[in-house]
């Protein structure tokens, strides 16, 4: 199963979020480019996955998306 997503901030960059959100294997895209990676396949631990984000970008945003779509999408 493969999930679109939008956030929308203010006066910054729309991101598109692409993947399968429940099994956390998607990408964060802004303006036509990933800027973060979440992934299982990193790790062997059940239930662990990690948050790969590129250079240059705010990660308290980034892991708070993570975070947020890991919320919604298990709730």
């Amino acid at each position: 199963m493969r999930d679109k997503w939008k956030v929308e901030i203010p006066e910054e960059p729309d991101m598109e979020i692409k993947g399968n959100i429940l099994d956390h294997e998607y990408e964060i895209e802004s303006e036509g480019r990933k800027i973060a990676e979440v992934s299982k396949k990193w790790f062997r631990i059940r239930d662990s996955y990690g948050v790969e984000i590129e250079p240059g970008q705010d990660n308290a945003l980034i892991l708070a998306i993570a975070a947020s779509l890991d919320q919604m999408a298990h709730d």
